[in-house]
């Protein structure tokens, strides 16, 4: 991963008559099936963050009338929410499900549980995934999850112990649910943020105790392995974390499970404008997460032998984590950025077993806003709209003619230009000969010595180490690959040794920086960090790291290393993202359709063999950056003009909007 601001170049002014495109869409040249488990959302069940979650599952639930919320069930049955999951992100490490069935009075501070989430997901017809502690219980734990949800009400028990059969008909709902989707953890590479953290292996042998403990109960289960969160790499390389579970376990796991988050942008301070360079940026991502996606699959099988590993993209979102000047997770561009996600998720040669959308309602990311009326419906619940009223089983070929722009990439996205060019890393070290340059900091003994840099952390208080540093001259623009050998001893805490790269004027001035894997290990390991500088770069600096946690222990690094790469190019972005279906019981076409020029409208035309009648509904706002906190129409959907003639669809798709054509 790799951060870099830029500056979209527009080929197309506003000023100018909009720009024309072409799409042509074969109906009977079909793509195959489209996955309907692709439409879901995550339900929080949070156990220590008050009874917004406890109780209410973050809006969904009336604890007083024990019931789901009536608006929240026509709200999901309108996006068509397929599967949901439960109970939700890193609270997953340390949840214990049983505090959350049985009788309500013994669980006052849990009154949307297990049993009421499983009702909520039966009443809107979706597939629950049930996320299992991964710092919290062991084996027989999960396995008595399993008999609770799929164990007949017989007394036979499967699992010893407490009959949760039993409880589960004492929960009103004598016959099993029949759960089949069960993930081992959640993003368990960073720890349970109590100091515990697994290595990959360790992750990797659990995860083999678990499937056999809890296909002991019921063999139908299927239990999937956390990958890490990867963005696409500018040369698609495995993390080390991925590669050592695929290795230990990969020959029996059901599925495996990743998390899409692009892009990665944290900052309040920016000015406004900076939204335009930013979702131009963004915008450009949706052919780098096919190729991410492609390359995942053809490494798990060049690991395990295996073809048939499923994919489940169990969140997704864009990662803007901030306030100001709006949040931008909860404007149109990020809705834009969803639904070109959406365009990656529904290709049935990608395989995947399904995705959840994070998350539904209120919470910091929810796309419905409100916990009674007058709900608001932010962005992010358009596009699923759009697809859930309008797009069909069957995806089928569409070609697209249409001018496009270039894009430097940045913050998570690779860069988009021009001609598309292949990752290239030249030999020469270009570091030059020096020592650590080692700042001073309370309970931390730092030392170098024949190139090796030596820090004994002897504090347990939390600490965020990054005090020795080695700097060295950087072009704008420029790709630089680090590579450094490190090694541990004694560490204790959930994170471990890495190194980080960055321009020289620091985290806190550009936020601008990238991470390598983390290690614990106490062999020498090699790990490496790529960076792309900022437009008015003069030097990156190469930091010794460990992030803030507690816990004592040993760090050594050597052998740094620094090259130069020129970034894998994914060649200019055409403005228009498009995917189109055919409905196997009616025959229409419906044809979805990202405008990702910032500017212009563009004037469109799409040939369809026979088309009589056309519709089309179009997401639209003011602004890339327009949100519906304040005033909940400000983003909408609405009806786009349509004219058919011949075959041909002609209409104006609105600036930076997502659209839905109804062909008949």
């Amino acid at each position: 991963m790799f951060t870099v601001m830029f500056t979209a170049m527009m080929l197309c002014a506003a000023e100018e008559a909009p720009p024309r495109a072409t799409i042509t869409i074969d109906p009977q040249r079909g793509l195959g099936k489209v996955n309907p488990l692709i439409f879901g959302s995550n339900l929080l069940a949070y156990q220590r963050h008050g009874p917004e979650y406890q109780d209410r599952g973050a809006g969904i639930w009336d604890p007083v009338a024990r019931r789901p919320v009536p608006e929240m069930l026509a709200f999901a049955r309108d996006i068509r929410m397929t599967t949901t999951r439960w109970p939700g992100g890193c609270e997953t490490h340390n949840y214990d499900w049983r505090k959350t069935v049985g009788p309500l009075d013994q669980r006052p501070k849990q009154q949307f549980g297990l049993p009421e989430f499983l009702r909520f997901s039966h009443e809107i017809g979706a597939v629950p995934v049930l996320t299992v502690a991964d710092y919290f219980g062991d084996e027989s734990f999960a396995a008595d999850l399993v008999e609770y949800c799929n164990a007949p009400n017989d007394g036979a028990n499967p699992n010893g112990g407490t009959d949760y059969a039993k409880i589960r008909a004492a929960d009103g709902h004598s016959e099993p649910w029949n759960v089949v989707w069960f993930e081992y953890g959640n993003e368990t590479d960073h720890g349970n943020h109590q100091g515990k953290v697994f290595s990959a292996e360790e992750y990797a042998r659990r995860y083999m105790k678990y499937q056999a403990a809890m296909k002991a109960v019921d063999p139908r289960i299927k239990l999937g392995a956390v990958f890490f969160n990867s963005r696409p790499d500018p040369r698609g390389e495995l993390p080390n974390w991925t590669r050592t579970v695929l290795q230990v376990a990969g020959k029996q796991i059901d599925f495996a499970i990743h998390h899409a988050y692009v892009p990665g942008y944290y900052k309040n301070d920016d000015p406004p404008s900076i939204a335009r360079d930013l979702f131009a940026a963004c915008l450009a991502s949706h052919d780098q997460w096919v190729w991410h996606y492609q390359k995942l699959a053809e490494q798990m099988t060049q690991i395990t032998g295996r073809r048939d590993i499923p994919l489940a993209i169990t969140e997704f979102n864009g990662h803007f984590v901030q306030e100001k000047p709006v949040p931008y997770r909860h404007c149109l561009g990020n809705a834009l950025v969803n639904a070109e996600l959406l365009r990656v998720l529904v290709r049935p040669d990608l395989a995947f077993a399904c995705a959840h959308y994070w998350e539904f309602a209120n919470e910091y990311w929810g796309m419905v806003k409100g916990y009674q009326p007058p709900y608001v419906f932010r962005p992010n619940y358009q596009p699923f709209l759009l697809y859930a009223r309008h797009f069909g089983d069957t995806l089928v070929q569409a070609d697209v003619q249409c001018p496009a722009y270039d894009t430097d990439g940045g913050w998570g996205v690779q860069p988009a230009r021009g001609a598309a060019a292949e990752f290239r890393v030249e030999p020469d070290d270009l570091l030059p000969v020096g020592d650590w340059t080692i700042s001073p900091v309370n309970g931390v003994e730092q030392s170098q010595r024949d190139g090796v840099l030596s820090v004994e952390i002897k504090t347990d208080e939390r600490l965020n180490y990054y005090h020795a540093k080695r700097t060295m001259p950087a072009q704008p623009r420029c790709g630089y690959l680090v590579t450094a050998e490190v090694r541990t001893e004694g560490l204790k805490g959930e994170r471990r040794a890495q190194i980080q790269v960055g321009d020289s004027r620091g985290w806190l001035a550009t936020q601008s920086a990238s991470l390598s894997d983390q290690t614990r290990s106490e062999q020498w390991t090699a790990l490496e960090a790529s960076y792309v500088t900022l437009a008015d770069a003069k030097a990156i600096e190469i930091v010794a790291r460990r992030l803030e946690c507690s816990g004592t222990g040993r760090l050594w690094f050597r052998n740094v290393r620094v090259r130069r790469f020129t970034p894998k190019n994914f060649g200019s972005v055409p403005y228009l993202g498009v995917v189109a279906s055919r409905d196997s019981r009616t025959g229409r076409i419906a044809v979805m359709i990202t405008n990702r020029h910032l500017d212009s409208p563009m004037r469109t035309t799409i040939r369809v063999p026979g088309a009589k009648l056309a519709e089309a509904w179009s997401m639209v706002g003011p602004a890339i950056d327009a949100t519906n906190e304040d005033k909940p129409d400000t983003v909408r959907i609405e009806p786009t003009p349509v004219q058919v003639t011949d075959g041909e669809v002609r209409l104006t798709l609105p600036k930076h909007s997502f659209t839905a054509v109804v062909v008949r």
